[in-house]
Order: structure tokens, then sequence, then C-alpha cells
């Protein structure tokens, strides 16, 4: 792992890689009944959040159902999955940062772009700091372009269109962000790492 020049702690440069949910064992047998998570369905709930982390909420219960191969969650199944997440983060092995699960303290590494046949993710499903992570590869990748050339292939990045609802004004955030942060110089015509200034 290479010292990202824009200020992310140790980042592996190979950031660029395609989403793809957690693969798990068949989990069908996790018993999912009761007023509180039996311990199997609360280690489940921690392996798919330190799989697929940062996860925005949906996408999360999405993808539980899917691996628990349930056609749809009852009220008693959805809870009993939120108290998994919530005596996860009480007991810090999981962080809820408003709507999005990771693992404590762990740097977003990766951005994750749409794997071929899989549905894309909408802009709020895409977290603040995976978003930051895409456009601080950008950036390395191929330094000294122009804000709105880094903004338009971050959009391209997440398989999102110029006219995707939201996605140009979250970039365009978070590139301010790093901005404000030091993590980027040569505003607005000429972006490149702090560190490669």
């Amino acid at each position: 792992m290479a010292k990202d020049p824009i200020g992310l702690p140790e980042v592996d440069m190979d950031w660029d890689v395609p989403y793809q949910p957690a693969d798990f064992l068949d989990h069908a047998s996790i018993p999912l009944t009761g007023k509180s998570p039996a311990p199997a369905p609360v280690e489940f709930v921690h392996r798919l959040i330190a799989a697929e982390g940062p996860i925005h909420e949906e996408v999360f219960f999405l993808h539980t159902r899917e691996v628990l191969h349930l056609k749809s969650f009852t009220t008693p199944k959805k809870k009993l999955i939120r108290a998994a997440v919530e005596q996860l983060a009480e007991d810090g092995r999981v962080a809820v940062d408003g709507e999005f699960f990771d693992l404590p303290d762990r740097p977003c590494r990766y951005a994750r772009r749409p794997f071929p046949g899989l549905t894309k993710r909408t802009v709020e499903r895409v977290a603040p700091a995976e978003r930051r992570t895409a456009l601080a590869g950008l950036i390395h990748d191929e330094p000294g372009r122009p804000y709105g050339e880094v903004v338009a292939d971050a959009v391209r990045f997440f398989g999102w269109t110029a006219g995707t609802p939201g996605a140009k004004s979250a970039l365009a955030g978070d590139l301010y962000r790093l901005r404000d942060q030091g993590r980027i110089t040569g505003w607005p015509d000429s972006l490149v790492g702090a560190a490669s200034s």
C-alpha cells in the first residue's frame, strides 16, 4: 500500500473496485424469532457490515433479505435485524453514521463502481466517504484536471448520468470538503493532491 497523496490514511491505490454484494454461505437457518436477537443473527449482521460497509441502511436490509433467502421482511424480523445493528453499535463493533453502517474507525479505502448486470446505487445510497475516495482516486490517477471534469468522471464512475438527481451537487460538495480540508489544491482549474503540489 502506498501513501495516498490526497491525505487519506494509508490507501491501496487500487481504489477502484466493482460493487458486489457479500456472498455468504447459506444463512437461511439463522433464527429470526423472539424479542431480542440471538448471537447468530448478531454475528451475521456484523459479517455483512464488515464485508459491505460503508453500507446504506436500505441496501443493508435488501442484502440481508437476499442472503437469508427471504421474499420480504416481516416487521418482527426486520426489528430483530435492526436490534442486532443497535446491539453491535452499543458494543462498539459497528458505527452508525446517519443512514450508513460500517466498522468503527475504518477508513474508506475503496470506491465501488456498479458491477455489470447489478442495480446501480442511487446517490443517496453511496456514502460520502466512498464518493470522496472516488474523487481522490480520480485526481490521483489524472492530476491537473479541472473541477468539472473530475465531477463528470465521478458521475460516470458510479454509473450515473449528468441528469441523475443530486449526483453533481453531492460530488461538488465532496470536492469542496476535500479542498476545505487542504487535501486538494489547484482549485478549481488544476486539481491535485495537496502532497503532490
